[in-house]
């Protein structure tokens, strides 16, 4: 994810732009600790929390292509968590192959699709955050929340030199690709260690190199900005409105059996 981009993204001009991050890192926050605690079956009653952050987006004029593209980029991860539920978890057998053992059951295809769908929304609901949101503001929300400092430099350095080390790495691709014209394509695998070990010194050379020029300015782990964050009447509206629609979301999706 190019951090240039979600930069651009998230200097837009919309409604929810101009929020306080506080107030929209508590709510996502929120949000995603309901979708976690919702039951993983039926999936209709995740219904109300999609619309939700489908509208939530959709205020934000996020670009569909672009958010889409990158939960796509990261349910693969979600997966693996539940790609083995349906044959590990549960007592209802749907399908069974006998010769190999294999079966298929009902409550671990229940926990699977669950996860699945938790994973989709929290992953939106925090793509929502990030790209609508400047990351200096959000680290500082982060920070007035209780973050521990280490944690949330950290997370700003990952995100600022995630670039960097790309770059680096593409540096290091074009000077084997320019030492080795014509080498078959088993002698490179065999060079990609090496390769890795550079780009992980230069890494490291440029790491100490970025965190004395920092020192050398007055960097102490705080983060600080130009403008300080305001909570303004906006603000509040958009928590009266949240807390309505959260607790709409709640209501309908715990009694969503119940009704159908």
């Amino acid at each position: 994810m190019h951090h240039r981009t979600v930069e651009q993204l998230a200097a837009g001009d919309s409604v929810v732009h101009r929020l306080d991050p506080r107030a929209k890192l508590v709510a996502t926050l929120l949000f995603v600790v309901l979708c976690a605690a919702m039951p993983s079956w039926p999936p209709g009653r995740f219904v109300p929390l999609v619309l939700l952050v489908l509208a939530a987006i959709s205020a934000a004029r996020l670009p569909w292509t672009f958010v889409l593209g990158r939960t796509l980029m990261v349910l693969p991860f979600v997966g693996v968590l539940a790609v083995f539920l349906p044959f590990t978890r549960g007592h209802t057998l749907l399908w069974s192959w006998h010769w190999a053992g294999i079966g298929i059951y009902a409550e671990g295809l229940h926990m699977a699709v669950g996860i699945l769908l938790k994973g989709v929304i929290a992953i939106l609901a925090t793509s929502w955050l990030v790209f609508s949101t400047p990351f200096n503001n959000l680290m500082l929300a982060m920070r007035w929340m209780g973050a521990p400092k280490v944690v949330v430099a950290v997370l700003g350095f990952l995100f600022r030199y995630l670039d960097l080390m790309a770059d680096e790495g593409m540096r290091v691709a074009r000077a084997r690709k320019a030492r080795t014209p014509g080498r078959i394509r088993r002698w490179r695998s065999r060079s990609t260690g090496g390769m890795v070990g550079r780009l992980l010194l230069r890494t490291l050379d440029r790491a100490e190199r970025v965190h004395r020029a920092m020192v050398a300015r007055g960097y102490d782990g705080e983060v600080r900005v130009l403008s300080p964050l305001r909570f303004g009447r906006s603000d509040l509206i958009f928590f009266f409105l949240f807390a309505m629609v959260f607790g709409l979301a709640a209501y309908v999706g715990i009694e969503w059996r119940a009704w159908f």
